[in-house]
């Protein structure tokens, strides 16, 4: 099956929401991205890092524990 490619143009606040989407979705449901919708989690994770420096004006740091 021959798979589509689209290109999708979102601003700031529309990847902070895709982010926080995310963000729900994984903490209320135990799911298993496939390696290609983990591959767009990790752009917009990054997207929104650099969002996210951009208003705060410094380096984000996660605590993972």
């Amino acid at each position: 099956m021959k798979r589509n490619t689209h290109k999708v143009i979102v601003n700031d606040k529309q990847v902070e929401f895709l982010i926080k989407c995310i963000d729900i979705s994984s903490s209320m449901q135990s799911i298993k991205p496939d390696m290609s919708e983990v591959e767009i989690i990790r752009t917009l994770t990054l997207l929104n890092e650099d969002i996210q420096e951009l208003k705060l004006g410094s380096t984000i740091y996660y605590d993972l524990n």
